[in-house]
Formats: C-alpha cells, structure tokens, sequence
C-alpha cells in the first residue's frame, strides 16, 4: 500500500511519541512543543526550453512544522509537504526529465501518492532532524538545512544543498541528510563538520569548515570531498561604511584538466525610505565566454545551475505601505548579454496572509543562456499559521 511507504507515518509516530512523553509529568515539564507551518496555493504560467509549447502548473501546498524541544539537551523538527500538482506542464518533457532526476541523497523521504493524467499527490519530509547539546558542541542528524558561506544569489561553498538561483521560490531550499557537528572555540570561533552519506561512495560528501573574527569581519576557511570533488574555499563578510560587503570562493579539483575556480563578492546598503539593496559579481570558472559552446542539456539535468563565466545580479525591496511591498530581482550574464527580470508585489491580505504576482522576464537571443528560455508569470496565496 502506498500509505504504507508514507512519510506522513514517521511524522505520525514522531507526534505520538511527543504525546506520549507529555504525558508524564516529570517529561511534561521538561517537554516544548510547537506546531506551525503554512497554506500556499502557487500558480505558474511558463514556455518550454524544448518546445514551443505554454504550460500551466498550480500547486497546492501545506506545510506543517512540529517542533520538539526536551528539556535543554534535544531539539527536534519535522517538516511535513502534502502537495497537489495540477495542470498540462504535468505532460511536458521538463516534467518527465524532473522526475526521472533524483538527487543523491541517502533517505528517500519523498513519495507520490496519486497520479494522473492532469495531477500529481505527492508527499514529503522537507526537513527531519533532531540536534542533541553536549556543553557548547551541537550535533545534528536527518534532513536539515546546512548553510555555509556569504552569497546571496551564488554560493560556491554550498555545495551540500546547491541552489538555483533562478528558482521560482528562492526562498524553498532543499536540505541534505547529513550529520552535522558545531564545536565553538574561544568567544567568536568555531569548528564545522558535515558528513553526507550517498549511496555509493561517489555520492557521499565530507567536508569542514573553520570560521573567526578578525577586527571588524567573520573569515571562514573550507575543505571537503563533496562526492567526486576536491574542494577548498573560503568567504568573508564584514561592512564598508554603512554597507555590508562579503565574498566568498571555491576551487574544485577534479582530478584532470576540468579543476576550476567559483567566487562571488557582494554588498548590500538599507537607503532612507525603507529601500533595501544588495548587488552581486559571480565567477563561474566551470562555465563558457562562448555561447556556442553551451550544453543546455547540463541546465535541464539539473547538474549545473549557469552556463556562463560572468554573471551581475541586483536586487531592490521597496515597502511602500506597512502592507505593500515592490521588489526586482536581476540576474544579467555579462558574457552572452541575455538576462533575467524578476519583478514582483506583494500585498498583506490580513494577518498571515499574503498574495504575490511576479514575472520572470527572459531577455536576449534565441541561443543565450536566458533568451532560450520563455517568460514565466506566477502569483501566490499564502496562510502562515
């Protein structure tokens, strides 16, 4: 039965154990729990890369966060996706790629409990962790989220949970299974360790990471084996004047003549009348200064996330009301000249509730790395409880 094979049935036991346990009073006493999460209905109109076809795609999503503290020495999380997907994209190639990709985590925590025609039900353990504090150490097994590094649109030393960057919810980054261990040193310094099993040793990922304060910034220094890859790098953040400037760099050895550098540096400044901005270089020492030689099919297996060398990318955040808010968001590949426009509004409905229309813009010539792709238009109604 597929039930059987659910996600929803470790969460189930993950709340029946939390029951259990309060219903001794010592264990009451130590016992926090807390329960939130959100509604989100997301429509999305797009063009194919492949075809000339348009699609539709809504989806219907809850998410539901049980958080669990015992006492002072665990603290547990599980975040719980039902997700209903529906409309004609179901039936493209990008759909049927998307699904035949599977990133190599450990866990298979994702599964489709119905599917047709025009729909998908599908369900998922979006994060699943539970971190245990041993004097000042912590460490941290399951689905988490591990955040290394300065970027805010490119992160080269993210290479546990990778992220798109012309993803249409910037703010839903996956986690990876990992065990993740934090040991501080002195007031400002700390030692990082993240083991992600694969599995098979060519999916497995070991990586540290040290980090400390000299004068006014926070430096960090990185090296790891992330499955096949060598890896050093670094990153930095601090503040010129009123603004704040970061960078951060990864170089990957390969084991032959493919060994490349990836570095970003970046700043961000709040202007008077509540107008936030952040600006970002990015070197993509992987990538190409000639479109010609492109290979989309790397874009579409979700190998890599740019095509190009250079790239330039921008963001302005306006509140013009209490309730009502602007944003652009660009990314500009500095060597083929095509571009991503990304503005949006975003209107509080009432109390934790919101709706959004958005446009990602594609600018540039039918064989650039955003000219090739066709214009996607998306709005959402959210529900925070």
């Amino acid at each position: 039965m597929i039930l059987e094979k659910s996600p929803g049935k470790l969460a189930l036991l993950y709340f029946c154990l939390a029951a259990a346990l309060s219903a001794s009073p010592s264990m009451a006493q130590e016992l926090f729990f807390q329960f939130r999460g959100y509604a989100k209905n997301l429509a999305i109109r797009s063009g194919s890369i492949l075809t000339d076809d348009v699609y539709f795609l809504d989806i219907s999503r809850f998410r539901t966060k049980g958080i669990f503290d015992f006492g002072t020495r665990i603290h547990t999380e599980v975040w719980l996706d039902n997700e209903l997907l529906a409309g004609n994209f179901l039936r493209s190639p990008e759909f049927e790629l998307q699904e035949r990709l599977e990133r190599p985590r450990f866990a298979d925590l994702d599964w489709t409990l119905g599917d047709g025609n025009k729909y998908q039900i599908r369900q998922s353990l979006f994060r699943a962790f539970a971190t245990v504090y041993a004097g000042s150490a912590e460490l941290t097994l399951g689905r988490q989220r591990v955040a290394w590094g300065t970027g805010f649109v490119w992160n080269p030393t993210d290479l546990l949970n990778p992220f798109n960057p012309a993803a249409i919810e910037l703010e839903e980054k996956e986690g990876v299974d990992a065990a993740y261990l934090t040991i501080p040193f002195g007031t400002l310094s700390r030692f990082e360790a993240a083991y992600a099993p694969g599995r098979g040793r060519l999916e497995t990922s070991l990586a540290a990471r040290v980090s400390t304060n000299l004068g006014s910034y926070d430096l960090a220094l990185m090296v790891g084996n992330f499955q096949d890859d060598k890896v050093i790098g670094g990153d930095f953040a601090g503040y010129v004047g009123g603004a704040g400037f970061r960078g951060e760099f990864a170089y990957t050895w390969k084991g032959n003549d493919d060994n490349f550098l990836r570095a970003i540096a970046n700043a961000d400044y709040n202007f008077p009348n509540d107008v936030y901005v952040f600006v970002e270089l990015y070197f993509n020492g992987q990538g190409t200064t000639d479109k010609d030689n492109y290979d989309f099919t790397e874009l579409l297996s979700g190998r890599t996330f740019n095509l190009a060398k250079n790239y330039f990318a921008a963001s302005v955040t306006k509140a013009v009301t209490p309730l009502l808010s602007l944003s652009f968001y660009s990314i500009l590949n500095l060597n083929d000249r095509s571009s991503l426009i990304g503005p949006a509004i975003v209107y509080s409905l009432a109390t934790n509730l919101e709706i959004s229309a958005s446009a990602y813009l594609f600018v540039g010539a039918d064989d650039s790395e955003y000219g090739a792709v066709g214009n996607s238009y998306f709005g959402f109604l959210q529900y925070y409880f």
